[in-house]
């Protein structure tokens, strides 16, 4: 049953003026009529009045030509549907038969397989039969399970190296070991995270435009309020547009999101700026090509959302006179810290690439055992899909057992120790939602062990508060897909902070739009979880960039690479002094397990 208090609240939640009782009834006049959600309908009314140049704000007017334009139309166009199409019963259940055994071809291959898949079957006898398959039930994770590959150069760092220290950040620490007993709260920021029953793959490609649309409209419009507190005392006349394709003999200021090409003729990669506005007539948004010549300094990247101080006489081109990026979030609120905190950090994957005896893990847990850091964080991958061993199906669990297993070590090295455990999934995970942003984790105590007191399950990304500590976690690799399509002429410059300050600019764990292949993001979501209104103190970025960790705009960023290179991360957090949060009063040290 809609009711008008959720309605109202879809539009505020959108950014609109709460609308007029006589525009409210008609809205839910419209929801009863057409069987729609309150969310459902703002939906369909945001995607008919962007492309229509319409007020995002309703009026009685709008809302009857949107009816008579798309829900009356649709209702018919259902109603012919059903009267119309028949389906024989036989063939309909043969189809999607042939449908379920040819899903795990689809998702793997490419493509689709006409020969039916053998059911597995699960019986002793026929694990008799063929016992060719490595069981990860019996002497779960020795070395003699698995057969390693010698093909495979073994990573597992010499005696001679094992505690070395690779990076060391901040203040000296004396000892990292447990000194006193110390009661931690660990609970997700207050930020939206992804919920555990998620819906996705049901985004439409008008529904990805006008939420990609909104957020440029949105993000831009605050840009340009940044830049003319900023600026605006030296320049106070200047003008700003929202079309980007206006012409004018003076400089001008606009905003939109930065699209690149690559132009055989030059060898080159093109960079144009896309507004958010479209002109009356048109069905695309203005492309403007960006002329950076006269720019000392510049990065940007595809989805960038920036602004422009620009000249356009020709009409096609921007030349570009000054670039405004800092879209930076205020930084969270100081932490409350009373007493020190020793955070340990590792990420995924976490065994070699020739096994499946996750030893690297097994090293960390031991260290963890012995020096009881007050919180462990551990970031997926955990069971990668591309591993070889998984591509080969050589496991007679399935991989949710199998996961289960490595949770249920993992406690057991932790048993009787205060160390609280914090799990980030990935969309890489094979037993787990292939989807960015990634829900978390459901935990089956049952099969892990009772010992789950001090294990928290976080989706990925997001923000979690210990002791009032913000720390950001994503388990994508943002600086790596950022590097690789960036444009720059910023030589000789901290590439991997640049890229880091991409991040925190953008207010968003992952800015590139499209997203490389391989990396399945839904853009609904993605607006909704993984932006931040507030900045964290720490960013934990993982990649397989070089180990990093260095204060960017006053989060500490920390890339501490993958625990199955045996490198691992720790860090020493103060109490504040001065009632203000310094990153330069964080320890770090990134060293072999």
């Amino acid at each position: 049953m809609v009711s008008e208090e959720s309605l109202i609240s879809c539009f505020c939640n959108l950014g609109c003026d709460v609308p007029h009782e006589l525009v409210v009834e008609k809205c839910l006049q419209l929801c009863r009529t057409y069987d729609m959600e309150e969310e459902t309908f703002v939906d369909l009314w945001v995607a008919y009045a962007v492309p229509h140049s319409l007020d995002i704000n309703p009026t009685i007017d709008d809302l009857n030509k949107m009816e008579k334009e798309e829900l009356q139309k649709n209702k018919k166009d259902l109603c012919n549907m059903k009267t119309t199409t028949t389906f024989d019963t036989q063939d309909n259940v043969r189809i999607n038969q042939e449908i379920t055994n040819n899903v795990l071809d689809i998702y793997t291959t490419g493509e689709c397989s006409t020969s039916k898949q053998n059911k597995r079957v699960r019986s002793p006898t026929a694990e008799h039969e063929n016992d060719t398959k490595i069981r990860a039930v019996d002497q779960v994770f020795t070395p003699s399970t698995y057969t390693t590959n010698v093909s495979v150069p073994n990573r597992a760092p010499s005696s001679a190296i094992r505690g070395k220290v690779l990076l060391l950040f901040g203040p000296d620490v004396k000892s990292w070991s447990k000194q006193i007993q110390q009661d931690i709260s660990i609970v997700k920021a207050h930020h939206p995270h992804i919920p555990k029953d998620v819906v996705y793959m049901f985004e439409m490609l008008s529904t990805q435009a006008t939420v990609l649309t909104i957020n440029c409209l949105n993000f831009g419009e605050r840009l340009c309020h940044i830049w003319n507190e900023t600026m605006g005392s030296t320049k106070p006349n200047v003008r700003y547009v929202r079309n980007v394709a206006s012409m004018s003999q003076t400089p001008f200021r606009t905003w939109g999101k930065i699209l690149t090409m690559f132009d055989k003729s030059v060898e080159n990669k093109i960079v144009m700026l896309e507004g958010c506005k479209r002109c009356k007539g048109e069905k695309n948004a203005p492309v403007m090509r960006l002329d950076l010549s006269g720019i000392k300094y510049y990065s940007v990247f595809p989805g960038q959302i920036l602004a422009v101080e620009a000249i356009n006489t020709s009409g096609n081109t921007l030349v570009v006179k000054e670039l405004f990026v800092k879209g930076h979030a205020p930084l969270a609120s100081v932490p409350n810290l009373l007493k020190d905190l020793r955070i340990y950090v590792a990420v995924g994957p976490f065994t070699a690439s020739n096994n499946l005896n996750y030893q690297p893990l097994w090293d960390l847990m031991e260290r963890v055992s012995e020096e009881e850091p007050n919180v462990l964080i551990l970031v997926g991958p955990f069971i990668e899909y591309t591993h070889p061993e998984i591509k080969k199906c050589t496991l007679k669990d399935t991989y949710q057992e199998f996961f289960d297993k490595i949770l249920a070590r993992i406690t057991q090295c932790l048993q009787g120790k205060d160390t609280h455990v914090v799990l980030v999934p990935s969309n890489r995970d094979v037993h787990h939602d292939p989807v960015y942003p990634t829900p978390e984790f459901i935990l089956n105590t049952h099969r892990i062990g009772s010992n789950m007191a001090n294990v928290y399950s976080m989706p990925d990304p997001c923000i979690i508060s210990v002791e009032g500590l913000k720390i950001g976690i994503t388990s994508v690799d943002v600086l790596r897909h950022l590097g690789q399509h960036e444009v720059s002429n910023m030589s000789g410059m901290d590439r991997v902070g640049r890229l880091a300050d991409h991040v925190l600019s953008q207010a968003t764990f992952y800015p590139l739009h499209p997203a490389p292949s391989g990396l399945n993001c839904d853009s609904t979501l993605l607006k909704k979880y993984a932006c931040f209104k507030r900045q964290p103190h720490i960013m934990i970025l993982p990649s397989d960039i070089k180990y990093y960790c260095k204060p960017i705009n006053e989060s500490l960023i920390l890339n501490p690479e993958r625990l199955q290179k045996y490198t691992y991360a720790k860090l020493y957090i103060r109490p504040i002094d001065n009632g203000k949060w310094n990153p330069n009063n964080v320890s770090c040290e990134i060293a072999k397990v």
